[in-house]
């Protein structure tokens, strides 16, 4: 049967791929529906001259239409090309074949993903293998989002033939990504790199937004410790992340910073976040972007000891925030124990926002350290000792005051202290007193103060036999016995994390000026030769 469309088709690609025109390639080869007349057409004669049980031939019929690619023995190309004609032929826009599209689309990447590593033509595939990675990402999210259409496989995954747990669908989405990404990453070819005017080349131009993908499908399956190999490749072979767009740099930031959230590293994490929020253009279209860099940003920094201000609390993005964050504040400002727990308890009215962006076990983990601090700091200033400047005898609070604070904040009326949200994350939920438990005991607190110490989040030592804290250092503070006692929270948690250091994940180093990289002397340069030396010396 004559297959005119088809031919026709398959010649404009050639002449595509003949003129290295990798924009018009991927713009011809369309993947969602609705499609235009000529591909409906092109589907009519496939189903009639190249049904699925004759895919060797339309595989022969590629091959010898494709005359450039058959020439340049781009043997993975014409594979590609005739998968891509088995998927128009295949392809429904029906929600209950979206598996079934998911499957077919899986294939046609891994096809692509072959064809991009070719060394000299390769890089004509790059836009449409980030096309095509774009749809299987959001197919693979999609399906997540409908476990009835997925139940048969979520029902058969229940280990794999070592006897492990077998990966899920996204998880899989993202390992066929990852395969476009390392070569990207990998390029070494004559347009890899960066030029000497700072920009990426080749197939390295796809580095960031291919990782934005896998990275946009682990987090949204939870699967965020498979994101590590990503973040360290990256940090030791890509180029520079300012060599990229704003758009793709916002969005790497956002996913770091998440991840070394999620891995306590918060004084880094807030760094790859600020970065990101600062870049995020502060357009209406952009408030939810910035909105979900500002709930992470606002956390690590409230874990921090930073406390965010009115004016950033009514921005845009920051609508609603102001009740979930700045009870948290005022109940670590204030020492506040009890306060602060019941704002994170499970019971509480916001806690299905925290739980959602996984926020509850940081903050109580983390959080609630700070509130001790402040407790026992309110404590000093409330009742603790303070000997004449030139007396041996350090300051000193007493830990039965600790647990009398502790009592009086947990009796006080909880509908006066606003209530919050929790979340899941990190490790296992710890057990919290609620506000009917009895007054922790001395023991406890003890433990507590001895926990801060450790931390260096104050400084002194316990006295077990008279049960006192006494504070240190403050002949070395000029007579400061808060800034000895208590340290800023933040120049404890950021110790040896200053803003010059590196952050694992964040690639900034500038681009190296080794083989290839520098420029070629010519009209106009000049070179600074004050260091140069003596020929022999």
């Amino acid at each position: 049967m004559a297959t005119p469309t088809i031919s026709q088709f398959l010649t404009g690609i050639d002449g595509f791929v003949s003129s290295r025109n990798a924009t018009e390639l991927a713009d011809y080869l369309t993947l969602e529906p609705p499609f235009g007349d000529i591909y409906h057409k092109m589907i009519a004669e496939l189903r009639q001259a190249y049904p699925a049980h004759r895919g060797e031939e339309l595989e022969q019929m590629c091959g010898q239409a494709l005359k450039t690619a058959r020439s340049e023995s781009w043997n993975a190309f014409i594979k590609f090309m005739a998968q891509y004609l088995a998927y128009l032929r295949d392809v429904s826009s029906d929600a209950d074949q979206y598996l079934a599209t998911y499957e077919s689309l899986s294939e046609l990447l891994q096809r692509a993903n072959s064809a991009l590593a070719n060394v000299e033509l390769g890089h004509l595939m790059l836009p449409t293998v980030i096309s095509c990675a774009k749809c299987v990402c959001r197919l693979a999210i999609g399906l997540d989002k409908r476990p009835e259409l997925i139940a048969h496989l979520r029902s058969a995954t229940g280990g794999g033939d070592d006897g492990g747990v077998r990966e899920s669908l996204p998880e899989q989405a993202a390992n066929i990504v990852r395969g476009a990404f390392v070569t990207c990453l990998n390029d070494r070819s004559s347009g890899g790199g960066v030029s000497n005017f700072g920009k990426p080349q080749g197939k390295t131009v796809g580095i960031f937004v291919l990782a934005n993908l896998c990275l946009k499908i682990l987090f949204q399956c939870r699967k965020t410790r498979n994101a590590t190999q990503i973040f360290e490749n990256i940090y030791n072979l890509a180029p520079p992340l300012a060599a990229y767009p704003k758009s793709e740099r916002v969005a790497y930031l956002y996913y770091l910073g998440r991840f070394l959230f999620t891995t306590a590293q918060f004084s880094r994490a807030r760094r790859a976040l600020q970065a990101a929020y600062d870049e995020s253009p502060a357009r209406p279209d952009c408030a939810r972007q910035r909105r979900h860099i500002l709930i992470y940003l606002l956390t690590c920094n409230i874990l921090l000891g930073r406390f965010p201000s009115d004016a950033l609390l009514s921005r845009p993005e920051a609508d609603g925030l102001a009740m979930r964050f700045s009870p948290l504040c005022q109940a670590i400002q204030k020492g506040d124990v009890a306060s602060y727990r019941r704002h994170l308890d499970l019971n509480s009215p916001h806690a299905s926002w925290f739980l959602i962006f996984r926020l509850l076990i940081p903050l109580r983990h983390r959080g609630e350290v700070l509130v001790w601090r402040s407790l026992i700091r309110r404590a000093w200033l409330i009742n603790g000792t303070r000997p004449r400047p030139d007396s041996r005898v350090a300051p000193q609070v007493d830990l039965h005051d600790l647990v009398t604070y502790f009592t009086y904040f947990d009796t006080q009326d909880p509908t006066n202290s606003p209530s919050d949200e929790p979340d899941a994350d990190l490790a296992e939920t710890p057990t919290y007193p609620t506000p009917h438990d009895p007054m922790p005991p001395l023991i406890q607190t003890e433990a507590i103060v001895a926990s801060l110490i450790t931390q260096r989040l104050i400084n002194g030592f316990i006295s077990h036999a008279r049960a006192k804290f006494a504070i240190t250092g403050v002949k070395n503070k000029n007579g400061d016995v808060l800034a000895a006692g208590f340290p800023t929270v933040a120049s404890v948690l950021t110790l040896g994390d200053d803003e010059a250091s590196d952050v694992p994940g964040w690639p900034v180093k500038k681009p190296s000026l080794a083989a290839g990289m520098l420029p070629r002397p010519g009209p106009g340069m000049v070179f600074n030769l004050s260091g140069a030396r003596g020929v022999g010396a």
